[in-house]
């Protein structure tokens, strides 16, 4: 089960904590969530994901699709805190940049002959 919560909201940005499972169940409940926010006014949203413990393809689409809806409301969406799995699945997707993470992987690595 995913729980999100609203942590904090400034003129500037809302912070939501996400905690659980982001898997279908969770990836509408996420969306709803943010919607929402969006339709309250708040237009820079800044999600805590350190406390999801799985996020499936389900997971990255809302994720996708809620940074869609907020940049078309003149807003933006973006990652504060990844938990180890989100931020390798957003890395892995090459998503971890849009979303405002750096990534972990080291560039500098080199392939031995």
């Amino acid at each position: 089960m995913l729980v999100v919560t609203t942590a904090k909201s400034s003129g500037v940005s809302t912070l939501l904590t996400v905690a659980g499972v982001l898997d279908a169940n969770g990836a509408g409940r996420l969306l709803s969530r943010l919607d929402r926010l969006l339709d309250q006014g708040h237009r820079r949203l800044v999600l805590d994901l350190g406390g999801v413990e799985f996020c499936d393809s389900s997971g990255v689409s809302a994720l996708v699709r809620g940074h869609a809806r907020a940049s078309a409301a003149a807003g933006g969406l973006r990652i504060s805190t990844a938990s180890p799995q989100v931020l390798r699945v957003l890395e892995i997707s090459g998503l971890a940049r849009m979303f405002g993470l750096q990534s972990t992987v080291d560039t500098q690595d080199t392939v031995s002959p």
